[in-house]
């Protein structure tokens, strides 16, 4: 009985192991496409964008209203989101465009408060 479970949990473990490398060969073989978008395409998109970034200014405003975070917090967070937001105008507005890299924001989430 010992066996089987000794030898279940290798198997799982080199599964487990081997899964990112299957995902990133997936992701490899799917190839880029480059979408051309209308101008009112464009148009929409910038539109959506802008009504989720006025949401998203006003959900924070709610937060340091409510003392959920700090004024200095908010400004802070608020900075980020409409950098973010200039960005992805800056690029079209297309998925993927504003990368920042590893999360270098994390001190946005409070991680650094503790």
């Amino acid at each position: 009985m010992k066996k089987i479970i000794v030898l279940l949990s290798v198997l799982f473990l080199t599964l487990g192991l081997a899964m990112p490398v299957w995902a990133q060969n997936d992701k490899a073989q799917q190839p880029e496409t480059k979408v051309q978008l209308t101008e009112a395409q464009k148009k929409e998109l910038a539109d959506i964008h802008e009504d989720i970034l006025e949401n998203k200014l006003e959900l924070i405003d709610k937060h340091v209203e409510f003392g959920i975070i700090t004024k200095e917090k908010g400004d802070m967070i608020k900075a980020k989101i409409q950098e973010k937001a200039k960005k992805m105008k800056e690029n079209g507005y297309m998925p993927g465009a504003c990368k920042y890299g590893h999360h270098k924001g994390r001190e946005m989430r409070g991680e650094g408060d503790q």
